[in-house]
Protein backbone atom coordinates (compact mmCIF):
# COMPACT_ATOMS: atom_id res chain seq x y z
CA UNK A 1 0.00 0.00 0.00
CA UNK A 2 2.86 2.40 0.77
CA UNK A 3 4.38 1.70 -2.64
CA UNK A 4 1.07 2.58 -4.32
CA UNK A 5 0.55 5.74 -2.25
CA UNK A 6 4.12 6.92 -2.77
CA UNK A 7 3.85 6.06 -6.45
CA UNK A 8 0.80 8.31 -6.82
CA UNK A 9 2.71 11.26 -5.34
CA UNK A 10 5.74 10.58 -7.54
CA UNK A 11 3.56 10.29 -10.64
CA UNK A 12 2.31 13.83 -10.06
CA UNK A 13 5.65 15.38 -9.11
CA UNK A 14 8.10 13.59 -11.39
CA UNK A 15 6.10 12.77 -14.52
CA UNK A 16 3.66 14.33 -16.94
CA UNK A 17 0.65 13.01 -18.85
CA UNK A 18 1.55 10.16 -21.24
CA UNK A 19 4.95 9.56 -19.62
CA UNK A 20 5.90 5.91 -19.11
CA UNK A 21 5.92 4.52 -15.55
CA UNK A 22 7.66 1.16 -15.16
CA UNK A 23 7.46 -1.47 -12.43
CA UNK A 24 10.00 -4.31 -13.01
CA UNK A 25 8.56 -6.36 -10.12
CA UNK A 26 4.92 -5.53 -10.79
CA UNK A 27 3.30 -8.16 -8.56
CA UNK A 28 -0.45 -7.46 -8.46
CA UNK A 29 -0.01 -4.39 -10.68
CA UNK A 30 -1.16 -1.79 -8.15
CA UNK A 31 1.54 0.71 -9.15
CA UNK A 32 0.64 0.38 -12.82
CA UNK A 33 -3.08 0.81 -12.20
CA UNK A 34 -2.35 3.98 -10.21
CA UNK A 35 -0.11 5.23 -13.00
CA UNK A 36 -2.77 4.62 -15.66
CA UNK A 37 -5.40 6.39 -13.54
CA UNK A 38 -3.10 9.42 -13.53
CA UNK A 39 -2.80 9.32 -17.31
CA UNK A 40 0.65 7.70 -17.38
CA UNK A 41 1.50 4.81 -19.68
CA UNK A 42 1.88 1.59 -17.62
CA UNK A 43 4.85 -0.69 -18.26
CA UNK A 44 5.50 -3.73 -16.12
CA UNK A 45 7.48 -6.92 -15.84
CA UNK A 46 7.34 -9.94 -13.56
CA UNK A 47 8.61 -13.49 -13.96
CA UNK A 48 5.43 -14.71 -12.24
CA UNK A 49 2.66 -15.27 -14.86
CA UNK A 50 0.07 -14.43 -12.21
CA UNK A 51 1.11 -10.78 -12.43
CA UNK A 52 -0.21 -10.26 -15.96
CA UNK A 53 -3.36 -12.23 -15.07
CA UNK A 54 -4.04 -9.84 -12.19
CA UNK A 55 -3.06 -6.60 -13.97
CA UNK A 56 -4.24 -6.52 -17.60
CA UNK A 57 -7.98 -6.83 -16.83
CA UNK A 58 -7.90 -3.84 -14.47
CA UNK A 59 -6.31 -1.72 -17.18
CA UNK A 60 -9.09 -2.69 -19.62
CA UNK A 61 -12.20 -3.36 -17.50
CA UNK A 62 -15.33 -4.64 -19.30
CA UNK A 63 -18.85 -3.50 -18.45
CA UNK A 64 -20.63 -5.23 -15.57
CA UNK A 65 -23.54 -6.42 -17.70
CA UNK A 66 -21.07 -8.15 -20.06
CA UNK A 67 -19.53 -9.98 -17.10
CA UNK A 68 -22.89 -11.06 -15.67
CA UNK A 69 -24.10 -12.22 -19.09
CA UNK A 70 -20.93 -14.29 -19.69
CA UNK A 71 -21.14 -15.87 -16.24
CA UNK A 72 -24.79 -16.76 -16.80
CA UNK A 73 -24.04 -18.46 -20.11
CA UNK A 74 -21.36 -20.87 -18.89
CA UNK A 75 -21.91 -24.60 -18.39
CA UNK A 76 -20.92 -25.31 -14.78
CA UNK A 77 -21.60 -29.01 -15.18
CA UNK A 78 -18.76 -29.37 -17.70
CA UNK A 79 -16.06 -31.80 -16.61
CA UNK A 80 -13.02 -30.12 -15.16
CA UNK A 81 -10.13 -30.89 -12.84
CA UNK A 82 -11.54 -31.43 -9.31
CA UNK A 83 -8.71 -32.69 -7.05
CA UNK A 84 -10.10 -34.35 -3.93
CA UNK A 85 -7.42 -32.63 -1.81
CA UNK A 86 -9.21 -29.33 -2.45
CA UNK A 87 -12.33 -30.53 -0.66
CA UNK A 88 -10.79 -29.23 2.57
CA UNK A 89 -11.26 -25.75 1.07
CA UNK A 90 -14.47 -26.17 -0.94
CA UNK A 91 -17.84 -27.85 -0.84
CA UNK A 92 -17.97 -30.54 -3.53
CA UNK A 93 -20.55 -28.61 -5.57
CA UNK A 94 -18.44 -25.45 -5.34
CA UNK A 95 -15.33 -27.35 -6.45
CA UNK A 96 -17.29 -28.73 -9.39
CA UNK A 97 -18.18 -25.19 -10.48
CA UNK A 98 -14.61 -23.97 -9.96
CA UNK A 99 -13.31 -26.86 -12.07
CA UNK A 100 -15.76 -26.07 -14.87
CA UNK A 101 -14.88 -22.36 -14.82
CA UNK A 102 -11.17 -23.18 -14.77
CA UNK A 103 -11.54 -25.49 -17.78
CA UNK A 104 -13.51 -22.90 -19.75
CA UNK A 105 -11.01 -20.09 -19.06
CA UNK A 106 -7.88 -22.15 -19.70
CA UNK A 107 -9.34 -23.65 -22.90
CA UNK A 108 -10.19 -20.17 -24.17
CA UNK A 109 -6.71 -18.86 -23.33
CA UNK A 110 -4.97 -21.87 -24.92
CA UNK A 111 -6.85 -21.31 -28.18
CA UNK A 112 -6.37 -17.50 -28.02
CA UNK A 113 -10.14 -17.01 -27.97
CA UNK A 114 -10.16 -15.25 -24.59
CA UNK A 115 -11.42 -11.68 -24.57
CA UNK A 116 -11.55 -8.85 -22.04
CA UNK A 117 -14.55 -10.40 -20.29
CA UNK A 118 -12.85 -13.80 -19.92
CA UNK A 119 -9.69 -12.13 -18.61
CA UNK A 120 -11.67 -10.13 -16.06
CA UNK A 121 -13.55 -13.21 -14.81
CA UNK A 122 -10.29 -15.12 -14.45
CA UNK A 123 -8.72 -12.23 -12.51
CA UNK A 124 -11.62 -12.04 -10.06
CA UNK A 125 -11.86 -15.82 -9.67
CA UNK A 126 -8.13 -16.09 -8.91
CA UNK A 127 -8.61 -13.57 -6.11
CA UNK A 128 -11.72 -15.31 -4.74
CA UNK A 129 -10.19 -18.79 -4.43
CA UNK A 130 -9.53 -18.64 -0.69
CA UNK A 131 -10.03 -16.14 2.11
CA UNK A 132 -11.33 -15.44 5.57
CA UNK A 133 -14.78 -14.03 4.83
CA UNK A 134 -18.00 -15.31 3.19
CA UNK A 135 -17.13 -13.48 -0.03
CA UNK A 136 -14.67 -16.19 -1.11
CA UNK A 137 -15.28 -19.59 -2.69
CA UNK A 138 -13.68 -21.33 0.29
CA UNK A 139 -14.26 -22.02 3.94
CA UNK A 140 -12.37 -19.73 6.38
CA UNK A 141 -8.66 -19.82 5.53
CA UNK A 142 -5.80 -17.59 4.39
CA UNK A 143 -6.04 -15.25 1.36
CA UNK A 144 -5.09 -16.67 -2.08
CA UNK A 145 -1.63 -15.06 -2.17
CA UNK A 146 -0.76 -16.92 1.06
CA UNK A 147 -2.65 -20.17 0.47
CA UNK A 148 -1.91 -22.86 3.01
CA UNK A 149 -1.43 -26.50 2.06
CA UNK A 150 -4.34 -28.95 2.06
CA UNK A 151 -2.94 -30.61 5.18
CA UNK A 152 -2.65 -27.27 6.97
CA UNK A 153 -6.22 -26.41 5.99
CA UNK A 154 -7.43 -29.73 7.36
CA UNK A 155 -5.97 -28.75 10.73
CA UNK A 156 -7.60 -25.31 10.51
CA UNK A 157 -10.96 -26.96 9.83
CA UNK A 158 -10.56 -29.30 12.79
CA UNK A 159 -9.50 -26.48 15.12
CA UNK A 160 -12.40 -24.25 14.09
CA UNK A 161 -14.92 -27.09 13.81
CA UNK A 162 -15.85 -25.95 10.30
CA UNK A 163 -16.82 -27.55 7.03
CA UNK A 164 -16.92 -25.89 3.59
CA UNK A 165 -20.36 -24.56 2.69
CA UNK A 166 -21.74 -24.56 -0.85
CA UNK A 167 -21.05 -21.32 -2.75
CA UNK A 168 -22.39 -20.16 -6.10
CA UNK A 169 -19.22 -19.34 -8.03
CA UNK A 170 -20.95 -17.13 -10.61
CA UNK A 171 -22.67 -15.10 -7.90
CA UNK A 172 -19.42 -14.61 -5.98
CA UNK A 173 -17.60 -13.38 -9.11
CA UNK A 174 -20.49 -11.11 -10.11
CA UNK A 175 -20.79 -9.62 -6.64
CA UNK A 176 -17.05 -8.88 -6.43
CA UNK A 177 -17.06 -7.47 -9.97
CA UNK A 178 -19.91 -5.13 -9.04
CA UNK A 179 -17.87 -3.89 -6.08
CA UNK A 180 -14.66 -3.44 -8.08
CA UNK A 181 -16.42 -1.55 -10.88
CA UNK A 182 -18.57 0.62 -8.62
CA UNK A 183 -16.40 3.70 -9.19
CA UNK A 184 -15.31 2.84 -12.74
CA UNK A 185 -17.26 5.66 -14.40
CA UNK A 186 -16.94 7.10 -17.87
CA UNK A 187 -14.08 9.41 -16.90
CA UNK A 188 -12.07 6.53 -15.42
CA UNK A 189 -12.67 4.37 -18.48
CA UNK A 190 -11.58 7.17 -20.80
CA UNK A 191 -8.39 7.70 -18.79
CA UNK A 192 -7.54 4.00 -18.84
CA UNK A 193 -8.36 3.50 -22.50
CA UNK A 194 -6.18 6.47 -23.42
CA UNK A 195 -3.02 4.85 -22.06
CA UNK A 196 -3.64 1.09 -21.68
CA UNK A 197 -3.30 0.37 -25.41
CA UNK A 198 0.26 1.76 -25.26
CA UNK A 199 1.15 -0.26 -22.16
CA UNK A 200 3.49 -3.25 -21.92
CA UNK A 201 3.30 -6.17 -19.51
CA UNK A 202 6.15 -8.67 -19.76
CA UNK A 203 6.37 -12.12 -18.15
CA UNK A 204 10.11 -12.66 -17.78
CA UNK A 205 13.13 -11.72 -15.69
CA UNK A 206 13.57 -7.95 -15.45
CA UNK A 207 17.36 -7.93 -15.63
CA UNK A 208 17.08 -8.13 -19.43
CA UNK A 209 14.09 -6.45 -21.10
CA UNK A 210 15.07 -5.63 -24.71
CA UNK A 211 11.35 -5.14 -25.45
CA UNK A 212 11.54 -1.81 -23.57
CA UNK A 213 13.30 0.93 -25.53
CA UNK A 214 16.33 2.65 -24.07
CA UNK A 215 15.53 6.04 -22.54
CA UNK A 216 11.76 5.50 -22.81
CA UNK A 217 10.83 5.37 -19.10
CA UNK A 218 10.29 8.50 -17.01
CA UNK A 219 9.77 6.88 -13.61
CA UNK A 220 10.39 3.49 -12.03
CA UNK A 221 8.40 2.56 -8.90
CA UNK A 222 8.92 -0.95 -7.59
CA UNK A 223 9.41 -3.31 -4.67
CA UNK A 224 11.69 -6.34 -5.23
CA UNK A 225 11.72 -9.68 -3.39
CA UNK A 226 13.03 -9.21 0.17
CA UNK A 227 15.65 -11.95 0.47
CA UNK A 228 14.01 -15.21 1.67
CA UNK A 229 11.17 -13.60 3.65
CA UNK A 230 8.35 -15.08 1.54
CA UNK A 231 7.93 -18.41 -0.23
CA UNK A 232 6.32 -17.04 -3.39
CA UNK A 233 5.94 -20.37 -5.19
CA UNK A 234 4.54 -22.12 -2.11
CA UNK A 235 2.11 -19.32 -1.35
CA UNK A 236 0.78 -19.23 -4.91
CA UNK A 237 0.31 -22.95 -5.54
CA UNK A 238 -3.50 -22.76 -5.62
CA UNK A 239 -3.65 -19.74 -7.93
CA UNK A 240 -1.13 -21.42 -10.23
CA UNK A 241 -3.32 -24.52 -10.33
CA UNK A 242 -6.31 -22.43 -11.35
CA UNK A 243 -4.54 -20.71 -14.26
CA UNK A 244 -2.84 -23.95 -15.37
CA UNK A 245 0.75 -23.08 -14.44
CA UNK A 246 3.24 -25.37 -12.69
CA UNK A 247 4.75 -23.18 -9.92
CA UNK A 248 7.96 -25.21 -10.11
CA UNK A 249 8.58 -23.71 -13.57
CA UNK A 250 8.42 -20.12 -12.26
CA UNK A 251 12.01 -19.18 -11.43
CA UNK A 252 11.67 -16.34 -8.96
CA UNK A 253 14.59 -14.27 -7.64
CA UNK A 254 14.63 -14.99 -3.89
CA UNK A 255 18.30 -14.89 -2.75
CA UNK A 256 19.05 -15.96 0.80
CA UNK A 257 22.20 -13.88 1.39
CA UNK A 258 22.60 -10.11 1.20
CA UNK A 259 25.57 -10.23 -1.18
CA UNK A 260 23.65 -12.55 -3.54
CA UNK A 261 20.65 -10.19 -3.36
CA UNK A 262 22.91 -7.22 -4.14
CA UNK A 263 24.40 -8.92 -7.18
CA UNK A 264 20.93 -9.68 -8.53
CA UNK A 265 19.65 -6.16 -7.83
CA UNK A 266 22.73 -4.56 -9.42
CA UNK A 267 21.89 -6.33 -12.68
CA UNK A 268 18.33 -5.05 -12.39
CA UNK A 269 19.57 -1.50 -11.76
CA UNK A 270 21.82 -1.62 -14.83
CA UNK A 271 18.78 -2.42 -16.95
CA UNK A 272 16.73 0.27 -15.19
CA UNK A 273 19.47 2.80 -15.98
CA UNK A 274 19.26 1.80 -19.65
CA UNK A 275 15.50 2.16 -20.03
CA UNK A 276 15.32 5.32 -17.89
CA UNK A 277 15.38 8.69 -19.66
CA UNK A 278 17.99 11.30 -18.63
CA UNK A 279 16.65 13.08 -15.54
CA UNK A 280 14.31 10.17 -14.77
CA UNK A 281 13.88 8.68 -11.30
CA UNK A 282 13.75 5.28 -9.57
CA UNK A 283 11.79 4.73 -6.34
CA UNK A 284 12.96 1.38 -4.95
CA UNK A 285 10.98 0.11 -1.94
CA UNK A 286 12.60 -2.36 0.42
CA UNK A 287 12.33 -3.12 4.12
CA UNK A 288 14.16 -4.29 7.18
CA UNK A 289 14.14 -8.06 7.45
CA UNK A 290 15.21 -10.77 9.89
CA UNK A 291 13.79 -8.93 12.90
CA UNK A 292 15.43 -5.66 11.92
CA UNK A 293 18.95 -7.04 11.72
CA UNK A 294 19.12 -6.43 7.96
CA UNK A 295 18.12 -3.04 6.55
CA UNK A 296 17.97 -3.48 2.81
CA UNK A 297 18.11 0.23 1.97
CA UNK A 298 21.75 0.15 3.03
CA UNK A 299 22.29 -2.65 0.53
CA UNK A 300 20.31 -0.92 -2.24
CA UNK A 301 22.31 2.30 -2.47
CA UNK A 302 25.54 0.66 -3.74
CA UNK A 303 23.52 -1.28 -6.34
CA UNK A 304 22.03 1.86 -7.84
CA UNK A 305 25.35 3.70 -7.75
CA UNK A 306 27.08 0.81 -9.53
CA UNK A 307 24.57 1.31 -12.35
CA UNK A 308 25.40 5.02 -12.57
CA UNK A 309 22.37 6.35 -10.72
CA UNK A 310 22.53 9.09 -8.07
CA UNK A 311 20.89 8.34 -4.69
CA UNK A 312 18.74 11.28 -3.55
CA UNK A 313 16.92 10.24 -0.38
CA UNK A 314 15.55 7.41 1.75
CA UNK A 315 11.92 7.56 2.95
CA UNK A 316 11.14 5.39 5.99
CA UNK A 317 7.61 4.48 7.09
CA UNK A 318 6.60 2.48 10.18
CA UNK A 319 3.88 -0.08 9.47
CA UNK A 320 0.69 -0.11 11.50
CA UNK A 321 -1.18 -3.26 12.53
CA UNK A 322 -2.41 -5.08 9.43
CA UNK A 323 -5.23 -7.49 8.62
CA UNK A 324 -2.75 -10.09 7.39
CA UNK A 325 -0.79 -9.90 10.65
CA UNK A 326 -4.08 -10.42 12.47
CA UNK A 327 -4.81 -13.54 10.39
CA UNK A 328 -1.45 -15.00 11.36
CA UNK A 329 -1.98 -14.10 15.01
CA UNK A 330 1.17 -11.94 14.98
CA UNK A 331 1.48 -8.77 17.07
CA UNK A 332 2.40 -5.55 15.29
CA UNK A 333 6.16 -4.92 15.00
CA UNK A 334 7.00 -8.40 16.30
CA UNK A 335 7.69 -10.38 13.12
CA UNK A 336 7.98 -9.85 9.38
CA UNK A 337 8.69 -6.54 7.64
CA UNK A 338 7.63 -3.73 9.97
CA UNK A 339 9.04 -0.73 8.10
CA UNK A 340 9.17 0.25 4.45
CA UNK A 341 12.18 2.11 3.10
CA UNK A 342 11.96 3.77 -0.31
CA UNK A 343 15.30 4.71 -1.85
CA UNK A 344 15.00 7.34 -4.58
CA UNK A 345 17.61 7.58 -7.35
CA UNK A 346 18.02 9.93 -10.31
CA UNK A 347 19.63 9.42 -13.70
CA UNK A 348 21.93 12.24 -14.76
CA UNK A 349 20.70 14.62 -17.44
Amino acid sequence: MLQAATGAVLHERLTEQADVVYDPFMGRGTTLIKAALHGRVPCGCDVNPLSAVLTWPRLRPPELDEIVQRLGGLDYSAAGDQPDDLLVFYHRETLKQIGALRKYLNDRAASSKNDLVDDWIRMVAVNRLTGHSPGFFSVYTMPPNQAVSAEAQRKINEKRGQQPAAKNVAEVVARKSRQLLSDCNGEVRRMLSGVAYRGQLLTQSCDRVPEIKSGSVSLVVTSPPFLDVVDYAGDNWLRCWFIGVDPATVKLTVPKKVDEWQRAMTEVFRELARVLRPGGHVAFEVGEVRNGKVKLEEAVVPCGMAAGLEPLLVLINDQKFTKTANCWGVDNNSKGTNTNRIVVFKKAQ
